[in-house]
């Protein structure tokens, strides 16, 4: 029992003499040690104790090759987690904070007991977890949303059920209210050397691990992003997302004068991915920011009558693997196959986009090292990296529409004069994007076409109207329409680009 001790007046703060808070690793093998020389002081729970300190208690309940599912058996085992004494003990220990590793060693079976039993595995997963919830305690819940990655080797390398995990661990994290963790980002650059067996960290991936969880205790979550109080129930909102011609600042384009003093007629908002915060619109901003989304605002703002607010993810030369989420990339239908066969080699290979012998937009794979510092560009080109730090910031929010301008990174090999893209890898990225962007069927989705150049574009132009036609997005025939400039990838009048658009959305919603 600790003593209020008094020395010369001064009192021993509360917070030393408060017990420590305990901390519960709970997991598979990963969370155990397996494979460390010395799992004592190697294991990341014996790491996150040295980084978090005195003021708490970690204590390591792993137990190797333990999965959610509870009719799941490992030989003659069951391999649930919620069946094995280190659960029991965890619980009796009545822990402050629980941090759950689980679902790699369910690999094999979520396909196959999710179409037998759809939501099984978020089911297992919650009643796990409710036995926590019950404890007096009252304990934080941490899970690992996105697992640590397997390495090139490992029997489950190419699968794609830890990507298809994601969703379902999303929706354990929200009913559970429990913090979801990245695990998968953080140790991708150590694949080839912090796995020595293929799926058990050494200490050095450890390490990254309880580096990892330290930031997610001690750092106080991201807000969800919200429209803006004063024009949340009127305003219509718009999604402006793609490459460079989408980043193009108004104040490089023609009219810029013209269309930012029309600014000043209208409510505008825009959230900008980058900064994670909302700007209003004004003559005096307004040439800082996209000339598609400004201008097409104005547009909407003077048919509609409303507010407009643009959620605006954008960043030149990022090619459209940038923007889809694994679980679409990995997505599989009825049948077991691939929806996209192409994208899952890409997404289950888990490499940089310039070390990915899959990703065939080898442009973007060469300039990527170069230019990986640059804050406006290849920074944002790695696979799913503006989905995860744009997309789905904002993907809870009630969208009017969708307005998407980008291709020409994804249209050939390489720049031109080079080859196109296979036929079928065009489409396969035009029907994802769509698929990961769009909440609905119902919801407008605006493809601008690539327009007149000299680059062997006619390929793309008719993959993205296959795309439209399939489902229903809409295509804007810029091509056709003799828009664009021969011999500039970025033509300078965005204004036609935009009245097609804000033509298209108007026969939709007015």
């Amino acid at each position: 029992m600790k003593c209020l001790t008094l020395l010369s007046g001064l009192f021993i703060s509360a917070s030393i003499l408060a017990a420590p808070l305990k901390v519960a690793c709970i997991g598979d093998s990963i969370t155990y040690g397996t494979g460390l020389k010395n799992r004592d002081a190697e294991s990341y729970p014996s790491q996150l104790q040295q980084l978090l300190g005195a003021e708490y208690e970690v204590r390591n309940f792993g137990n190797p090759g333990r999965g959610i599912y509870l009719h799941s058996w490992r030989g003659r085992e069951r391999r649930g987690y919620r069946y094995m004494a280190e659960h029991q003990a965890a619980l009796a220990w009545q822990p402050d904070i629980v941090i759950c590793n689980l679902g790699i060693n369910d690999n094999g079976e979520f396909l196959k007991r999710e179409r037998v039993r759809p939501g099984a595995f978020a089911e297992d997963y919650l009643l796990l977890l409710a036995d926590y919830q019950a404890l007096p305690t009252k304990p934080k819940l941490y899970i690992w949303g996105k697992l640590a990655p397997l390495a090139p080797g490992q029997n489950f390398y190419r699968s794609p059920e830890p990507f298809l995990m994601q969703p379902e661990l999303a929706k354990v994290a929200a009913t559970a209210h429990a913090q979801l963790i990245d695990m998968q980002e953080p140790l991708r650059p150590y694949l080839t050397t912090a796995f020595p067996d293929k799926i058990h960290p050494s200490a050095e991936g450890a390490k990254i691990i309880a580096e990892t969880v330290y930031k997610a205790l001690t750092t106080s979550p991201e807000k969800p992003v919200a429209l803006p109080e004063d024009i949340a129930e009127t305003a219509e909102v718009w999604l402006c997302a793609g490459q460079s011609n989408m980043f193009w600042k108004l104040g490089w384009c023609a009219q810029a004068n013209q269309e930012a003093a029309e600014t000043a007629n209208y409510d505008i908002r825009l959230w900008d991915f980058m900064t994670r915060k909302w700007h209003k619109i004004t003559p005096q901003n307004a040439k800082e920011w996209s000339a598609m989304g400004v201008s097409f605002a104005i547009r909407r703002a003077k048919a509609s009558g409303k507010p407009i607010a643009l959620l605006y993810v954008a960043a030149g030369g990022a090619p459209t693997e940038a923007f889809l989420s694994e679980e679409v990339m990995a997505a599989i239908n009825r049948d077991g196959k691939p929806l996209y066969p192409n994208l899952l080699k890409i997404v289950t290979n888990r490499k940089q986009i310039h070390e990915n012998e899959d990703f065939p937009c080898k442009w973007c794979a060469r300039e990527y090292p170069k230019r990986k510092n640059n804050k406006t560009e290849a920074h944002w080109w790695a696979l799913n990296k503006l989905y995860r730090d744009g997309i789905a910031k904002i993907r809870h929010l009630p969208l009017t529409g969708i307005l998407w301008y980008q291709g020409e990174s994804n249209a050939t090999v390489n720049v031109a004069p080079d080859k196109p893209l296979a036929d079928d890898y065009m489409l396969e990225t035009l029907l994802a994007v769509i698929d990961t962007l769009r909440p609905s069927k119902e919801t407008p989705f605006l493809m601008v076409g690539l327009p007149v150049m000299n680059r062997p574009w006619e390929p793309y132009r008719t993959a993205q109207q296959k795309a439209c036609q399939q489902t229903g997005a809409i295509y804007l025939d810029t091509f056709s329409a003799g828009l664009g400039e021969k011999n500039n990838v970025h033509p300078t009048n965005k204004i036609p680009f935009v009245e097609m658009a804000a033509e298209a959305a108007a026969k939709v919603l007015d």
